[in-house]
């Protein structure tokens, strides 16, 4: 047996070096959900709205700089010959065409090449009139913004040896200050910050809890072993997760502590039942520890493992990973604590000093004296925090758990107060009628109801649709002046556009209009506003647009990551609440099986669901939304805290000996300084991430801790008082 462990520790831990980290917002997407299917429909026509870089380059003393206009030119040029970059877009380059009797006409949009003082100024005229330019400047006027579009990348690599190009050819052609906005920029640092609290914080927990266990069992030995179980279960599961080839995400970099806590549970319990058994021989005290631990744990482990096992039946593969490793981890744990933790302990001999900290023998009297008490205060505080549920709502933010001082966030938000947003928006748009196609005038005014709208109304900043590029063909039709930038109500009008667009290279309008000219898009950016107010104002638009649009002639539809982000939210916020409610009756039914009672089964749920209930009511009271990153904490925090009333409960079941008080104090001498003793090790391993500086770390150690500090109360208190009353009656009977 000793070899075996050894031989899968090694090959376990070996593997821990091909752990990688996954930054794929679009795997948050649901499965099959008719909105999804749409998404993939459209990206097979358009490509990934998402693979975009917005570069920013400032000048302080204006954009209309002689030596920062060339520096700009040369950056913008040199961008094109950086690996993974398909296409730059800027006004640097962009021509502005004038059609006249002799032909068209076309000089630059803006001079770059040693302008005079009068070019510069007729440039910044003719951007600044024309809401076409004019929506890639800053409103300060002090930078513009390049487009890149760039290959789309499954590798992290990739993508930061892009970014540093990027950043490289700024400083070789001496731009002064630049800003990268878009999902490479964004994706970089929640990686970093992901990688960083996943190790920084289980190194922490990890010396923080042997540092706690010395000073509980006031022996090396004796804290040794919960320790080296906890170690080795994490190894065994990151092994195994880099033996795969998972990578890990943002909700499965939660697993360390998850895993780490549950782990260091059984072995609390194991280790506080060799210390509490009264037989003198190694083999009789091993024997009496597994007959008070062996089935709790197992009940522990299966229940939990079910419980977030119950995950896979959410459509959204993050969320599937995390319930497949946590089950698998958790049994990890049970299975090196019941192996390692027994070959360990029966060669080794333990100090059976008492604990630094035990349940008194006071606390019963106590417990049984005032809980009328207890029962009111309760009850007051439930009546004070469940109308806080109503306050509750589903609302993210993309980069709300990055620190303030962000620079990532700084640049988004820079972006969403000067250049009108840093949010991709589309409008997806297909003919109804087949024998149409995009580019009939009857088709083109329903997509100027919809850019309209999206101008002026929802608002959205940079729309740009087949719409645009009629308004700007009109411009060119009429002099190249910026008054007629506009839709042309005429039919004649309208078809002087067309054919002067059938001129134009198609490779230009590709981006907009599939080939066979039955499908289009209107994209654009707006601020972050917050997916519950971008939820309200797309339900607007939709109902605008079902109002006006003849739906004879097109169809439409939003789409993209960015909408599909904030629908993930709402929907994996839901359905993770769902699975929590699943796992509590699966866990509620094998409990109930377990005890053969259903009111046993209700008494076991009550420690664990009074703190989920109170948590949300101070959720809400705080104004703090539901997400993924807050919606999650619910399903771990009932994860770790069923595991001690299921101990508590089975012991004092379990004992027959003595009248309901005798039993109750038997339980809090054994079980109870166990839970004890686990659960202030849980709470000073997650108050450590009450020091990060990523929002989803910060609240998870928050809100667990009070979740198990809850728990914890209603252990010592509620839970003691249910099972005696219970018993009481069960006597009579």
């Amino acid at each position: 047996m000793t070899s075996l462990l050894v031989v899968i520790t090694a090959v376990l831990g070996w593997h821990l070096q091909y752990l990688a980290f996954d930054f794929e917002f679009e795997k948050f997407f649901p499965n099959n959900h008719p909105d999804s299917r749409a998404y993939q429909k459209h990206v097979e026509q358009f490509g990934y709205d998402n693979d975009y870089l917005h570069i920013i380059i400032e000048n302080d003393g204006g954009i209309f700089n002689e030596s920062y206009l060339a520096n700009a030119a040369k950056f913008e040029k040199s961008l094109n010959n950086i690996p993974d970059v398909k296409n730059v877009y800027s006004p640097l380059s962009l021509q502005h065409v004038i059609k006249s009797p002799t032909g068209l006409v076309i000089f630059p949009l803006m001079h770059t090449d040693s302008p005079s003082e009068y070019q510069m100024k007729q440039d910044s005229l003719r951007i600044f009139g024309n809401p076409f330019y004019k929506a890639a400047f800053s409103s300060n006027r002090d930078a513009l913004s390049i487009y890149l579009n760039h290959a789309h990348f499954n590798d992290q690599k990739r993508s930061e040896r892009l970014l540093d190009a990027i950043r490289l050819k700024a400083q070789i052609y001496e731009i002064p200050k630049i800003r990268l906005v878009g999902k490479l920029s964004a994706a970089g640092v929640f990686i970093s910050y992901i990688q960083n609290d996943f190790g920084k914080f289980l190194i922490g927990s990890l010396i923080l809890s042997f540092a706690l266990l010395l000073l509980i069992f006031r022996n090396f030995k004796s804290a040794l072993l919960p320790f080296l179980i906890s170690l080795l279960s994490i190894v065994w599961l990151f092994g195994l997760v880099g033996m795969v080839g998972v990578k890990i995400n943002l909700l499965s970099s939660l697993l360390p502590p998850i895993l780490f806590f549950v782990s260091m549970s059984d072995a609390v319990h194991l280790m506080n039942a060799l210390k509490k058994t009264e037989a003198n021989q190694k083999a009789d005290k091993l024997k009496q520890a597994l007959s008070i631990v062996w089935i709790p744990t197992l009940l522990t482990s299966v229940t939990t493992a079910i419980g977030f096992l119950s995950l896979i039946w959410i459509t959204t593969e993050p969320v599937q990973i995390l319930g497949v490793l946590a089950a698998v981890g958790i049994l990890f744990a049970f299975i090196v604590t019941f192996t390692f933790g027994l070959l360990v302990a029966s060669v080794t001999s333990y100090s059976t000093e008492k604990s630094l900290i035990e349940i008194p023998r006071s606390w019963l009297p106590i417990l049984i004296s005032n809980k009328g008490k207890i029962s009111i205060s309760v009850i007051i505080l439930a009546a004070i925090l469940i109308p806080g549920i109503s306050q509750l709502k589903i609302n993210s933010f993309l980069l709300d758990d990055l620190p303030k001082d962000s620079q990532v966030r700084r640049d988004f938000e820079y972006a969403d107060e000067q250049l009108g947003g840093s949010k991709p928006y589309e409008v997806r748009v297909e003919v109804a009628d087949t024998s149409l196609t995009i580019w009939n005038k009857q088709v083109m005014d329903e997509i100027v109801k919809i850019e309209d709208y999206l101008l002026n109304q929802y608002p959205i900043a940079k729309v740009q649709s087949p719409a645009t590029i009629i308004k700007y063909l009109n411009m060119v039709q009429n002099g190249g002046l910026n008054e007629n930038f506009q839709y042309p109500t005429q039919q004649n009008q309208y078809k002087r556009n067309i054919r002067l667009k059938n001129r134009i290279d198609p490779k230009r309008l590709d981006k907009l209009v599939t080939e066979d000219g039955k499908v289009a898009r209107l994209i654009g950016f707006f601020p972050e506003l917050g997916s519950h107010e971008t939820d309200l104002r797309n339900k607007k638009l939709l109902s605008y647009l079902d109002d006006t649009i003849n739906k004879d002639l097109i169809n439409y539809r939003i789409t993209g990551t960015t909408f599909l982000i904030d629908k993930s939210h709402e929907l994996l916020s839901i359905n993770l609440l769902k699975g929590l409610v699943t796992a509590v009756g699966i866990i509620g039914l094998i409990l109930g099986l377990y005890f053969r009672s259903w009111k046993l089964m209700i008494i076991s749920l009550i420690p664990n669901l009074i703190p989920l209930i109170l948590i949300a009511g101070i959720l809400g009271w705080l104004g703090i939304s539901l997400k993924m990153t807050t919606a999650i904490i619910f399903t771990i925090a009932f994860g770790i805290a069923v595991d001690d009333t299921i101990h508590m409960m089975s012991y004092y079941l379990k004992n027959k000996e003595g009248d309901p008080h005798l039993r109750m104090e038997n339980t809090f001498k054994h079980a109870g300084s166990a839970m004890l003793i686990t659960t202030i090790i849980m709470i000073a391993g997650f108050a450590l991430y009450l020091f990060s500086n990523f929002g989803a770390t910060f609240y998870l150690g928050l809100f667990v801790c009070l979740s198990l500090l809850i728990a914890l109360l209603i252990d010592l208190t509620i839970l003691p008082l249910l099972l005696m009353r219970f018993r009481k009656h069960a006597s009579k009977r």
